[in-house]
């Protein structure tokens, strides 16, 4: 059973605080003061060492917090090579659909120990079917544009797993049918044509609601 963990992504992370794991972390991704789950539920973990992102993720800093169990995105996969190859446990994980959170959580619960992974996706499980049931007699299903925190032409692609959130709650992600990005960049001239319902914003974006009101490219929508 792991007792030093460190984990580069803030979806494994939210799940190990999930799963009772929080008190075994001794290092997480940075920028983690902006996520307001850490706050409410972990605060302990604003204090740790940050690993840097999937962009730019410490190797040297990750290694010298001697974890022997270590938790990344899949794509870092010269990464994951490095640390096996120094004889680290390391997984890599893609949570990006409902399945793939799932399997996501057994495999951190296999590697850890604890029995409370059946309990936590059986909860999930229920609070799904309750969002289904909301919406479940409603005919027309407004199309939403989920955009970047980075960009408002920056938009979560059918791969993310916010597309599924979208089509939980009852809508219709205009971007699902760009396949081959997971965050695609879109023109001004391609979001008119989608014509969303909705236009949804991150708490994170680096520009708000206003921004958007005001641009008079989008005037048409």
């Amino acid at each position: 059973k792991p007792e030093r963990i460190v984990s580069g992504y803030y979806i494994s992370t939210s799940a190990l605080i999930a799963l009772g794991l929080e008190e075994k972390l001794v290092g997480i991704e940075a920028k983690a003061e902006t996520r307001p789950i850490y706050s409410l539920a972990a605060p302990q973990l604003l204090a740790l060492p940050n690993v840097g992102t999937a962009k730019e993720f410490d190797l040297e800093g990750c290694i010298s917090l001697k974890p022997d169990l270590v938790i990344l995105p899949v794509r870092l996969k010269d990464q994951i090579e490095t640390l096996e190859d120094m004889g680290i446990t390391v997984i890599g994980v893609n949570p990006e659909n409902q399945e793939l959170l799932a399997e996501m959580i057994t495999m951190i619960a296999q590697l850890t120990g604890v029995d409370g992974d059946k309990e936590l996706l059986a909860y999930y499980e229920e609070k799904e079917k309750e969002l289904i049931e909301v919406h479940a007699d409603v005919s027309h299903k407004p199309r939403v544009y989920l955009a970047g925190n980075s960009d408002l032409l920056s938009t979560a692609t059918k791969k993310m797993y916010q597309n599924d959130l979208i089509e939980a709650a009852g809508g219709i992600n205009v971007a699902n049918d760009i396949e081959e990005a997971y965050w695609a960049n879109i023109s001004y001239e391609q979001l008119i044509q989608y014509n969303p319902d909705y236009i949804i914003l991150t708490p994170e974006a680096k520009y708000g609601i206003e921004d958007v009101l005001k641009n008079g490219n989008l005037s048409g929508l």
